[in-house]
């Protein structure tokens, strides 16, 4: 007799605990194992799976002897088979002979589909079994453990209430290890933070100070400690942000929606697919087959999405590193991938796209954005100097002097920036071609010039990017000439010549038109902001006046997805501008920031 039928009339009143215990994913339908199709009981599902897939799941069980978590993990496998290639079931018939890896791995004892009801009614297979022993002394005992001092039970109810202590057992067993992952999750999370808010804190122990930096660089360094970034993606605020996102999610919509003949029969590779909305883009623009690689466990609710809206005949997920990948076939002909962070490089997630491009795209094949562009410029901002450097001289009467930024290395700051605070031309510092750039290149030094376009004070110079989307990638972007023209002159005073060519620039364009997208101060904002690094001793200055120096920016050594970033910068008077530069390179300032 089974949990599911059981019925609480054969029981006494007293046990409607039992009720209790069969709780709401008892009645939760359970997806099969190889298709769509779902059910209210393990038994009659493991008899379709028999039936129209050709795996009988619970005599291979007997027949190996597999114990409660290795039939849970004979479940995740194929769950986690099926979900990477939806044609898994349609090649072969799946079959166990109990020498496979996976059924000592722990790592398919996490549920492969959140809250698989299936996990769960395992037991009532055991229950099922039970009832369909031999009610002969022989057969109990084979059934029954051989406990010391135990009787084994004889009558079918003494059996069905020891079915029903194991299924018990078995429940609480598996709790006991959700609980367990929970707390391990809840301890990274911790210890995020530990270094995140505390770790900075000086110690005046150079021991203790030793001893943190070395648990700092362990916990950042392991390759286990990545997974925190890939589970910051797990969560759906983060995916709304940047749906909401219209400049981002539009830029690519209209991209692959105008350029459906590029996009007509192609292979389609989407890294860092998230909740699948850029996949399914392509999936409308007409591709042939789009792969849609994740390794957060977004990629569940991605598989969702697609299933829903009917794309999963064209759409195949796949959970993992693209770094670790054998995707199913040798070539891509696209590569489309929303992998910008803050001032662009932030979270080195390009990296990742570079790895797929040099392994999968095949020649001639285009990247998605295929071209980015890195701006500085200088802003002069009362408000936001208030609002973030001088709001801790007057905390309702108290200063807070240790609040405010200090020491050698500065946090450069992520906010929206108005376009009135821009005071000063700005200097294209990194141009990207996707489709030749390498990992290395990602880390650059560039010189700068910025003039004044107003009289006003410095207070900070301002970062930003701009992406661009190419139907060759041969050409993947704006030319120099139009990237280069000042964004913030007064067009009166600019040549004619100059006016129309500027006209053509990325950022001039309406953004319904634009193949690509800005995140200047200048265009609609966007969730990455713009990146504001704040002077230690702000610069006054006249309109022609000048500011010309060094930006530098290279991977964090401790945490390879933050930067460290260094500005090298001299004021130079408009009177002065043919002067001696050796002089004027003794003047020189240094600041450092780091973006995490």
């Amino acid at each position: 007799m089974s949990v599911l039928s059981y019925s609480e009339s054969g029981w006494d009143t007293q046990d409607e605990r039992w009720d209790d215990w069969e709780g709401d994913e008892m009645n939760t339908p359970m997806k099969c194992l190889f298709c769509t199709q779902t059910f209210q009981s393990a038994i009659v599902l493991f008899r379709h799976v028999k039936q129209t897939h050709g795996f009988d799941f619970p005599k291979a069980r007997a027949a190996l002897k597999l114990d409660f978590y290795q039939g849970m993990r004979v479940v995740n496998y194929i769950r986690s088979m099926e979900l990477s290639d939806p044609n898994f079931a349609n090649v072969s018939e799946f079959a166990l002979d109990g020498s496979e890896a996976f059924l000592s791995d722990d790592k398919y004892l996490r549920p492969t589909i959140p809250e698989d009801a299936l996990l769960y009614a395992l037991d009532e297979l055991d229950l099922d079994d039970t009832a369909s022993v031999s009610s002969s002394r022989a057969g109990s005992l084979a059934r029954t453990p051989k406990i010391e001092g135990f009787t084994p039970p004889e009558t079918s109810k003494e059996r069905e209430l020891m079915a029903r202590v194991k299924a018990l057992e078995q429940q609480l067993g598996l709790r006991e290890r959700e609980v367990k992952f929970v707390s391990e999750q809840f301890e990274e999370y911790r210890q995020m933070v530990k270094r995140q808010f505390f770790d900075t804190i000086e110690d005046t122990s150079a021991e203790n100070a030793d001893d943190t930096e070395s648990s700092c660089n362990k916990a950042r360094g392991e390759p286990g400690n990545s997974d925190y970034y890939f589970n910051s993606y797990a969560g759906n605020d983060i995916h709304m942000q940047m749906l909401q996102d219209k400049v981002r999610t539009e830029g690519y919509r209209d991209f692959m929606y105008d350029n459906k003949d590029i996009f007509k029969d192609k292979v389609v590779l989407d890294v860092g697919c998230g909740t699948g909305i850029l996949s399914m883009f392509a999936a409308r623009a007409g591709a042939k087959k789009v792969i849609a690689v994740d390794n957060s466990d977004i990629i569940h609710k991605a598989h969702a999405n697609i299933v829903e809206n009917k794309l999963d005949t064209v759409i195949t997920l796949i959970k993992g590193k693209i770094e670790d990948l054998e995707l199913p076939v040798d070539s891509v002909d696209i590569i489309i991938s929303e992998w910008m962070g803050y001032f662009l490089l932030f979270e080195a997630m390009l990296d990742s796209v570079l790895v797929a491009r040099d392994r999968y795209l095949a020649p001639g094949g285009l990247l998605a954005p295929s071209a980015s562009y890195i701006y500085l410029t200088a802003i002069s901002d009362e408000d936001y100097m208030n609002d973030q450097v001088n709001y801790w001289d007057n905390v309702y009467g108290f200063k807070m002097s240790a609040m405010k930024p200090s020491g050698p290395v500065l946090e450069a700051d992520v906010d929206v920036i108005p376009a009135a605070s821009v005071m000063a031309t700005r200097a294209l510092i990194a141009e990207i071609d996707h489709g030749t750039t390498s990992s290395s290149a990602l880390d650059f030094s560039s010189p700068f010039a910025l003039k004044a376009t107003r009289k006003a004070t410095v207070h900070a110079f301002l970062g930003y990017f701009d992406v661009a989307f190419s139907r060759a990638q041969s050409t993947p972007g704006p030319s120099n000439v139009n990237l280069c023209l000042p964004a913030y002159s007064d067009d009166a005073h600019t040549p004619a010549a100059s006016r129309q060519a500027a006209a053509k620039a990325l950022w001039k364009q309406p953004e319904s038109a634009m193949h690509g997208f800005t995140t200047g101060p200048h265009g609609t904002p966007t969730h990455w902001k713009q990146t504001v690094f704040v002077l230690r001793e702000p610069v006054d200055m006249e309109p022609g006046d000048e500011i010309y120096g060094t930006f530098t920016c290279t991977k964090s050594t401790e945490n390879p997805r933050e930067l460290e970033l260094a500005i090298s910068y001299c004021y130079v008077a408009a009177a002065d501008a043919n002067g001696d530069r050796g002089i004027r390179d003794q003047n020189m300032k240094h600041q450092v920031y780091q973006l995490r």
